[in-house]
């Protein structure tokens, strides 16, 4: 059985849930998607004809479903893949009518490619109930890390404390509840908040982001960095000589969809982690990886947290060497790969 994995429009996504696990596989993958690069409709039929699976990554597009559709009946067998909720949408943050329509459609479009799918995969248990409604036919795919994109850290000689306050974390409504102790971080001289997003290269505000992007420009000890293609991500990281990466978020379902990826990414790096846990349990950094990070329950103590790791630092980089073997052990993609084909078949055959 040949599995084609194709790209969704997020090529961060597209990046560990289908280039990773086709890579090391030995399955097909569309490379030029990763760089950024437009890849031909043609092309892409060329080789979903020599496929016998096609595994379409977060397919938002109507195109998408058409082209799932066509290969359908030509007898290939279609495969959804998500790591994010088609009902979790945060539409209020979108700002204006026509980008709230754009996102509902988008959902439309998802709902519509899950009953059209012969099997789907999500990343978490959450997902999987939520998919369940609308396709009996559900599998739990982790993410994983690739090794290799491990890289030795920039050593931090600035005599500052630097967080890493990185992508998504810094927008969805997720930094708001703590934005006042943000503020007392930034009134310190001996830290610096280290941001990585909502900006691109070119200096222009991602869509949708404004409101976030006025926050963290209003700060005066904050030093910004561009978000960076999925190539470039965590070789960035590791050259931001960051001591923490903080990763609060909004108790809402939205997040109790998403995965433990920032934890991943960080640990690889050997960066020591702060992250939101929520009060029934549901964070995606609860369970068994809580052991490797540390965790904030009750939003008003993230400065006090924060204060506590800076000065018994030697422990908590202890901690993140710890959850770098960790994730190794437990989400290399290496080892995990194959369970990707195997599962697919599964879904296939039921």
């Amino acid at each position: 059985m040949k599995i084609l994995y194709i790209q969704g429009n997020y090529n961060f996504c597209y990046y560990y849930r289908g280039y990773l696990p086709g890579v090391y596989s030995n399955q097909t993958v569309v490379p030029e998607n990763i760089r950024g690069e437009e890849v031909s409709a043609d092309k892409l039929m060329q080789k979903a004809m020599i496929s016998d699976v096609i595994c379409f990554q977060r397919p938002t597009s109507e195109e998408s479903y058409k082209l799932a559709w066509l290969l359908k009946q030509a007898g290939k067998k279609i495969i959804m893949d998500n790591d994010d909720t088609y009902s979790g949408i945060p539409l209020h943050r979108l700002g204006n009518e026509k980008r709230i329509e754009l996102a509902k459609q988008l959902n439309k479009n998802l709902y519509d490619f899950s009953k059209l799918a012969d099997g789907i995969t999500v990343s978490t248990r959450v997902l999987a109930k939520e998919y369940a409604e609308l396709n009996p036919n559900v599998a739990v795919l982790k993410n994983c890390i690739d090794p290799y994109d491990e890289f030795e850290c920039k050593e931090n000689e600035t005599g500052k404390f630097r967080i890493g306050i990185i992508g998504s974390v810094m927008s969805n409504d997720d930094c708001n509840e703590i934005r006042d102790q943000i503020k007392q971080l930034d009134e310190r001289n001996d830290i610096t908040l280290v941001l990585l997003g909502i900006k691109l290269a070119d200096g222009r505000v991602m869509t949708g982001m404004q409101e976030d992007y006025d926050f963290w420009a209003s700060l005066k000890n904050a030093e910004w960095h561009p978000s960076v293609n999925i190539t470039e991500y965590m070789f960035t990281i590791s050259q931001l000589a960051l001591d923490l990466a903080i990763i609060p978020r909004k108790e809402h379902y939205f997040n109790q969809c998403k995965s433990n990826l920032k934890f991943l990414e960080m640990s690889l790096l050997g960066i020591p982690v702060l992250a939101q846990g929520f009060s029934d349990g549901t964070s995606p950094y609860q369970g068994a990886d809580e052991e490797y990070m540390s965790i904030v329950t009750d939003n008003e103590t993230w400065y006090n947290r924060i204060m506590e790791i800076k000065e018994k630092y030697s422990d908590y980089k202890l901690l993140a060497h710890k959850a770098h073997d960790y994730v190794v052990e437990n989400y290399n993609i290496h080892v995990y790969a194959q369970t990707w084909t195997d599962t697919i078949k599964k879904l296939l055959t039921q």
